[in-house]
């Protein structure tokens, strides 16, 4: 609730800031304006519309998110963390992305890092007893 509150805060101050450099230069009154009302339209839109978002409503800045997906390793995408190039592996793509209310505005940036099993969870990989780091560390100096 706080950060709510913070957000709402924010967006106050940016409004009054607005109006009053219109108020100084009143050509820039309409533009801005527009552009105010069309971004609250948008985010009002695709809150009502319910459309499935990664983000907490009341998210609003600067947030990553994580998503991964299984793929088989090859010498074109090998792990960039142990350089196996064999086996089972993940794809995790990481966004960096502005939110307002939940509604991602804009994508910031994104990254995306190539792991196989071991790296990407190694407490998992010493947890199975078939797949025990230090026997597959042996086994790639074969």
């Amino acid at each position: 609730m706080r950060h709510y509150v913070k957000t709402a805060a924010a967006v106050a101050l940016t409004f009054g800031l607005v109006v009053a450099m219109a108020r100084v230069s009143g050509f820039l009154l309409l533009p801005l304006a527009l552009v105010l009302i069309l971004g609250l339209g948008y985010v009002g839109s695709q809150i009502l519309a319910g459309s499935p978002s990664p983000y907490p409503r009341i998210a609003s800045g600067v947030f990553e998110r994580t998503e991964s997906e299984p793929i088989q390793l090859s010498e074109t995408e090998a792990c960039e963390s142990c350089t196996d190039q064999e086996g089972p592996g993940q794809r995790r793509i990481t966004y960096r992305e502005l939110v307002f209310l939940g509604v991602p505005l804009a994508r910031l940036s994104t990254t995306q890092v190539i792991l196989c099993d071991l790296c990407a969870d190694p407490v998992a990989a010493l947890e199975d007893e078939k797949l025990d780091a230090i026997d597959r560390e042996l086994e790639r100096d074969r």
